[in-house]
């Protein structure tokens, strides 16, 4: 990371050299980033880190030689760098590739630029400019697959009983940047027959939330699906709010919404805050890794109403940004570290459903 006052150093990686030029125009508008080199595939961009030690990689999905994905985990293996997942595809082949970036250690994932007309939009360049600077902030750690060590095996839970329609619970979860990866391994963690619904709140990138159900849906022993208006919240399955609505609970159902339109889709706030109404002693709520204060509220109205409250540790969010707001305002009963979610929840709808 650069000391005080120093530039943020990014280093470009795509194959494209329209492409590469594009991002680098950009970037260079603001004087407290500075690009220090370019790469055409993976395998210039792991030399280059190693060489240059950037504050933050751009890296592409699809590139010849080496792709994004064994570049992002050779470089999270051995030169944890931020790494920020540019792609302009969202088509399936390349929507599954993304969400592995993300496992192997990427931040994030936006759409690039499509050509030099839209890259000239203001709010498109203000956006870039800010994520890269937030990103490059964050404290990134070593992820040895990239060594082609074996994968951590699921966590062996035991098995537990399922709910009855009398007992259902709920568990609504909220992330943000650094989400998805801890929700894949939540989620690839927990057993088939665990015994609450589950609605997750993701704030991403327009466009790439169907691949990112597909992603975690193949991942884990429960059914992931993305949330529909109207669908039935059921034991040991899991619903995912689209990236155009807000999401609302009510009578054992979502109810998507367009309402408020003031704030970004989807809200966490507005999820939990309707929990909090209709079923806060069915229901356990989440705040995960992430940028600025969504969640807090909702999660605080939630504990005041009888619900209980967890947030993610420091030490394993990528980001303590809504986990810090929902802990410091009241909100959250426990801290929690990411590897030891899949049990705590497991145990907590367990003792939530013997007092219900």
């Amino acid at each position: 990371m650069s000391s005080l006052g120093a530039p943020i150093r990014v280093l470009i990686v795509d194959d494209s050299a329209l492409t590469r030029r594009i991002i680098r125009e950009i970037l260079s508008s603001d004087p407290q980033l500075m690009v220090i080199g370019e790469a055409r595939n993976g395998r210039e961009a792991v030399d280059m880190v190693a060489q240059l030690h950037p504050d933050l990689v751009t890296m592409d999905v699809r590139m010849p030689f080496v792709d994004g994905l064994q570049a992002t985990e050779e470089i999270m293996a051995y030169h944890p760098t931020p790494i920020l997942v540019l792609t302009s595809s969202l088509g399936r082949h390349d929507g599954g590739t993304t969400f592995q970036l993300l496992n192997a250690g990427a931040l994030e994932v936006l759409e690039k630029p499509k050509d030099i007309a839209q890259a000239h939009s203001p709010a498109l360049q203000r956006f870039l400019i800010e994520r890269i600077k937030m990103l490059a902030r964050v404290k990134v750690v070593t992820h040895l697959r990239g060594r082609r060590r074996p994968r951590p095996t699921p966590l062996d839970l035991p098995p537990t009983p399922r709910a009855e329609r009398a007992e259902h619970q709920l568990v609504v979860i909220g992330a943000s940047t650094g989400g998805p990866r801890v929700l894949y391994t939540l989620l690839r963690s927990l057993p088939a027959d665990f015994p609450a619904a589950i609605l997750i709140v993701q704030h991403i990138a327009e466009g790439f939330v169907a691949n990112m159900v597909e992603w975690l849906n193949a991942g884990s022993q429960l059914d992931v699906l993305l949330a529909r208006d109207g669908m039935e919240l059921k034991p040991g399955q899991v619903l995912v709010v689209p990236d155009t609505h807000h999401a609302r609970v009510d009578c054992w159902r979502v109810l998507l919404d367009v309402e408020p339109r003031l704030i970004p889709y989807p809200s966490i706030d507005v999820t939990l805050q309707s929990a909090a109404e209709h079923c806060p002693k069915h229901t356990i709520g989440v705040i995960l890794t992430g940028m600025g204060r969504d969640g807090a509220s909702g999660l605080l109205a939630l504990r005041k109403a009888g619900g209980i409250t967890l947030v993610q540790d420091q030490a394993s969010s990528a980001i303590w940004g809504m986990p810090r707001a929902a802990a410091e305002n009241g909100a959250a009963m426990q801290v929690v570290a990411a590897d030891d979610l899949p049990a705590r929840l497991t145990a907590l709808t367990l003792a939530q459903r013997s007092r219900l």
